[in-house]
Order: C-alpha cells, then structure tokens, then sequence
C-alpha cells in the first residue's frame, strides 16, 4: 500500500496495515462495523478475489483511521530525510523493542546514483497509541537526518583503534546519541520535559567515572546545537577526556594497557605494585605507567615474575 499524500514514496506492508488497523480499533465503537464488513469478505469463493478484498478493506480503514497520516506527517517535519530518501518501506516490526529506522544505500555498482531506502520497523500496537508513534518517528527521523546530514560526518564503522569492546562503544554510543537528539527535540518543544530527566539518569548509569561532573557533561551533549559523529565516538571511547575530567587509570569493559584484552577485572590500585613489578612492566612496556592501570591477569603475571 503507498500513501499518496507523500508522492508515492511511502510504502505500508499490507502485514502491518492489517495489523495495525486491528490495533486501533480494538475495543473503539467502530469495531463492530469494521468486523461485519470483514466477517462478509469470508463468503467470497474466489481465494485471490477474498484476498484482494481484505487488502481493500484494510487500506480504506488504516486511511479512514489516519494511521499512515503520522508516518506522512513526521516525514514532512524532516524535509532533508523525505529530499534524501528515494523510497519509504514501512514493516511491522516483531516487538517494540525491535522498532525504529534503518537507512539502506544501494551499493554503487548496484546503483550509480546511490539510491537510498529508509525502513521504518513500526510494532501494530503503536498504531493504537498515535502521540507515542509521533514521538517515536521523531526520534528515528533525527537519527535519519543526522545520518544524511554531511557536517554529522556519520560511518557505520567501528574506530579501528577503538579500546573498548564493539558492544560496549556501541551501546555508549547509542546513548550519546539518543541524548542529542532529545535534547534537541526537547527545546523545539516536540518532546516532554520530563524526558531531560530520564536520559540524565541513564547517562549517570553509563558514565559513573564522570562523578561530580555527569550533568555538567550530559549538559554538554543535550543542549548543544551543532555535534558530530567524530564527538560522540570520542566521549564513548574516553568519557572523562571528552568532559574534561582528569584521566586516571580505566574502566570496566576497557581494554587492558598491556594485553589488550577487554575485562571488566581491573587491579585495584596499581600504584602500591611493588617498585620491583613496576619494573618488571616497564621492561616490557616502557611507557606505562600506575595510572594507565592493567588487569588483574597482567598483575598477578608481573608479580609471579618479579617473586
């Protein structure tokens, strides 16, 4: 199904059309008159005439209902998303932890001119809430934006000298992320003010090395007009050098200085290693040092060597 009120460029899988129009009317007045007009449909003998009259049905109550107008209308809010795009597929998605948006470009040799695909995986219960849908198109849009947006300078691409595990840097990343683009919302008035509050507590969780200085640092990231992908991968992988806050040994999920490997088992105070360990270190690694930190494996192995 295509909304035309978009130029043809949003598509609305027939699945998620039904189901969401389901949703919707559940337990609304209007349930009665869509399940008779439905409940007739059955006495069709024709299987493919009984399945392009259910289509029909549905389309003409997810547009009677207004379900696709959201979609159409967010899209209208990010006029850089609806100019970047050239297609808009909207799929159900199988839980609403599993919704939001993905942005697909066709490789060049499949596409010389790179034609983009934005998915939107949309859950059919969402459809019953429409302030909570607005909100949610909201957020992905921005995301969207940001990502076709060039001064972002977004890559899919993991840093390749990261020092943390992908899945942690990724998941930081996520959350800094998501805390600029509310922050921005919230001051366009489109999102609660309440909002503030929750990111700030799932910040605090996060970055616990940030201390005294968590709001002044989330500060930074919700209220700044203007950040880059660059920005946020650089406060993921060093939160307390991108706040500014004193760099003092590391923290759980990092990568240990000497093997490298990511551990959530640091030594808890290399600084009182005997000077004879230390020495040890430094045969091996010149340029450590007690405040760089390393994992209680290394610790105990330069113990065991200096003994």
């Amino acid at each position: 199904m295509t909304d035309t009120a978009q130029a043809a460029a949003v598509e609305f899988e027939p699945r998620l059309v039904e189901a969401a129009v389901l949703a919707a009317l559940r337990g609304r007045p209007a349930e009665a008159e869509f399940r008779t007009a439905r409940e007739a449909l059955y006495l069709l003998e024709g299987a493919e005439e009984r399945e392009t009259a259910f289509g029909a049905l549905h389309a003409a109550w997810f547009t009677r209902l207004g379900l696709g107008a959201a979609v159409v209308a967010a899209l209208r809010e990010h006029p850089a998303v609806s100019t970047g795009t050239d297609r808009c597929l909207v799929q159900p998605a199988r839980s609403r932890h599993d919704e939001g948006a993905e942005l697909f470009v066709a490789q060049p040799e499949a596409s010389p001119d790179r034609r983009r695909t934005l998915v939107l995986s949309l859950h059919p219960q969402t459809f019953a809430d429409l302030d909570r849908l607005r909100m949610l198109l909201r957020r992905e849009l921005l995301h969207v934006a940001d990502m076709l947006d060039p001064a972002f300078g977004y890559s899919p691409q993991d840093p390749t000298a990261a020092t943390l595990p992908p899945a942690l840097l990724r998941s930081r990343y996520g959350l800094l992320w998501n805390v600029f683009v509310d922050g921005r919302l919230t001051r366009r008035g489109e999102l609660p003010p309440e909002v503030r509050a929750r990111r700030l507590r799932e910040f605090a969780v996060a970055f616990p090395m940030l201390g005294a200085r968590t709001e002044e640092a989330f500060e930074r990231l919700f209220g700044a007009a203007t950040l880059t992908h660059a920005d946020l991968v650089r406060f993921a992988l060093d939160p307390r050098a991108a706040g500014d806050a004193p760099r003092t040994g590391v923290e759980p999920g990092e990568r240990c200085p000497l093997c490298q490997c990511p551990t959530y088992a640091f030594e808890p105070a290399p600084e009182r290693l005997s000077l004879a360990v230390q020495a040890r270190i430094r045969e091996r690694s010149p340029h450590w040092a007690a405040t760089d930190g390393l994992c209680q494996q290394c610790a105990d192995l330069y113990r065991a060597r200096a003994g």
